[in-house]
C-alpha cells in the first residue's frame, strides 16, 4: 500500500508542468445498465451475489462535473458520483455476521461511490491526454434479515487512492471523439479498477451526448473483516454540457 501511495505522489509531481490553456467547465449525467456479479463475506460464508441473493441487472446512474484552468502548478478537478442501491429477496441458507439466515432472506447492497480526481493535461489538441490521481470514496453497506433472524448490517466507508489516466481522440471537423479513462490500484491481495470507454458527440454550442461501456472491480481483502470480489459492468449513455 505504501509503495502505491509513493507512486501516486511521484506521478502527480511529474505532471506539474502540464495544464490546460483555457478555463473550462463540464457537467454531465449518464444512465448505466449495470450487471452485478461476484461474492462477499463478513464473519461467515462466502455469499454469491447472483446464486445466493438473486442480484444481477441493475439500472443506475452516475453524474460528473469537471473544472479546468490555465494555472500550471494547480491540478484540474473532476468529481464523479455513482449511485448503486439494490434490494432482493430470495431463498438461501448462509452465515453473515455470525448469524445463520435461511428461508426467504431479504438483503440490501449499497455501493455508492464518489471520485475526487486531480489531474493534469499532458496534451490538449485533437489528442487529449490527462494523468493524475483519484481518491475514490466508497460508501458501502450490506444488510440481511429473515423471518427467523434479526437484521444485521455491515457498513464500509473507505477511501481508495488510485492512479488516473484518460485519453481522448477528436475526429477533426466532425464533433465526434473516442475516449477512454481508467482508475486503478492493486496492493496486497486487494484490487480496484474503474474503466470507461466510448464515443461522444459535442455540438458547437457545448451540448453533447456520450455512450460506451463501463466496468468496475471491487476486490477487498480483509478490510475491517470484510472481503469481496465484486464486478459491476454494462453499457451507459448520457448527456453533457461543456462550456
Amino acid at each position: 500500500m505504501k509503495k502505491n501511495i509513493v507512486l501516486l505522489s511521484l506521478c502527480a509531481t511529474f505532471a506539474l508542468s502540464a495544464s490546460a490553456d483555457t478555463v473550462g467547465f463540464e457537467v454531465g449525467a449518464a444512465y448505466w445498465g449495470a450487471k452485478t456479479s461476484g461474492d462477499f463475506s463478513y464473519k461467515g460464508d462466502t455469499i454469491d451475489l447472483e446464486k445466493d441473493l438473486g442480484y444481477g441487472d441493475k439500472n443506475t446512474n452516475f453524474i460528473w462535473a469537471s473544472f479546468e484552468h490555465p494555472v500550471p502548478i494547480i491540478p484540474n478537478l473532476k468529481i464523479q458520483h455513482t449511485s448503486f442501491d439494490e434490494s432482493q429477496s430470495t431463498n438461501t441458507n448462509k452465515v453473515f455476521d455470525g448469524k445463520t439466515y435461511s428461508g426467504v432472506v431479504n438483503s440490501n447492497l449499497k455501493l455508492n461511490q464518489t471520485d475526487f480526481i486531480l489531474y493534469y493535461e499532458l496534451l490538449d489538441n485533437w489528442v487529449n491526454l490527462d494523468f493524475g490521481i483519484n481518491a475514490k470514496y466508497l460508501n458501502a453497506s450490506v444488510s440481511m434479515d429473515s423471518a427467523t433472524q434479526s437484521a444485521s448490517t455491515k457498513d464500509l466507508n473507505y477511501v481508495v487512492p488510485m492512479l488516473y489516466a484518460k485519453a481522448k481522440f477528436e475526429l477533426p471537423l466532425s464533433g465526434l471523439s473516442v475516449e477512454s479513462d481508467i482508475s486503478y490500484i492493486s496492493y496486497d491481495s486487494s484490487a480496484f479498477y474503474d474503466i470507461k470507454g466510448g464515443v461522444s458527440y459535442e455540438t458547437t454550442f457545448g451540448l453533447g451526448a456520450t455512450a460506451g461501456y463501463r466496468a468496475e472491480k471491487l476486490k477487498i481483502d480483509d478490510i475491517s473483516d470484510f472481503n469481496s470480489d465484486i464486478d459491476i459492468k454494462g453499457f451507459y449513455a448520457g448527456l453533457f454540457y461543456h462550456f
